[in-house]
């Protein structure tokens, strides 16, 4: 049996269904930042332009996207949570995803300095993913039990709901306490920010999902084999590569189609 066969190919399409609605809120990011971005963006008459700025703008102020926003983001948290019971070594997993995290922090914090993007990530979600991880592991060592884990993660998402992580204030300068509290999730900063709380929980929900569900780590789900699926579930496999490398692809591109059309930053 080769290894596509052996792939849960519900938990690859909703994991690829959310990556890809992440790809396209951050494209929304990139548009609705163009008049920031270019310092002759208001002194150009280009509707269409301008009309894409302003539809990115209007999406990304909605209740649409703060609702969604919120949805594919858990949703995403959520397989991964199920497929961290697939996995043979989440030690090893958290660790490698804690150094990419890491390198995020420097690569954009060079690019913030060097261009003033304001495309610094202290505490994304790719650092809230490996600590969410890390944790996880750390509370399955002290205790291997779902009810436990189901309570551990209900108290997370809970508290985040009391933190109100949804309109949290800027943390302002950075110090030891700020950074502690954008970790936890008490505030925000930066171009990316997930914290622990309530985040981190639904990952833990999701192990306890994988125990019950797919202990047997097959699939549910009868697959229609339909065309249009391939996309998705390509995604599904790839997802991490395409959330490190899609936010520069996408920025790369978007500058290029400006400077084509005579923006400049």
């Amino acid at each position: 049996m080769t290894r596509h066969k052996k792939r849960v190919w519900e938990l690859d399409f909703l994991r690829g269904f959310a990556i890809m609605m992440m790809v396209f809120d951050h494209l929304m990011f990139d548009l609705k930042s163009l008049p920031v971005w270019f310092a002759n963006f208001h002194d150009r008459t280009d509707n269409f332009i301008h009309g894409l700025a302003d539809l990115a703008g209007l999406y990304w102020r909605s209740d649409l996207r703060a609702f969604g926003h919120f949805f594919f983001v858990a949703l995403f948290l959520l397989v991964s949570g199920i497929s961290f019971t697939f996995s043979k070594n989440n030690l090893k997993r958290g660790l490698k995803l804690a150094v990419v995290a890491t390198l995020i922090s420097i690569i954009t914090y060079v690019t913030d300095e060097l261009t003033g993007l304001h495309v610094f990530i202290l505490f994304g979600i790719i650092h809230m993913f490996a600590f969410g991880i890390l944790l996880t592991y750390l509370l399955r060592r002290i205790w291997d039990n779902d009810v436990f884990m189901l309570i551990m993660g209900t108290t997370v998402v809970v508290i985040g709901i009391w933190f109100d992580f949804m309109n949290l204030a800027y943390a302002g300068p950075l110090d030891v306490d700020a950074i502690f509290k954008v970790i936890l999730g008490m505030r925000w900063y930066g171009a990316d920010h997930f914290g622990l709380f309530p985040y981190a929980g639904v990952i833990m929900i999701g192990t306890v999902i994988g125990n019950r569900f797919y202990h047997a780590k097959v699939s549910l789900v009868p697959q229609l084999r339909k065309r249009w699926q391939a996309s998705v579930l390509w995604s599904g496999r790839h997802s991490l590569w395409i959330f490190l490398f899609h936010q520069p692809v996408l920025m790369a591109l978007v500058f290029a189609v400006m400077y084509l059309f005579g923006y400049h930053i």
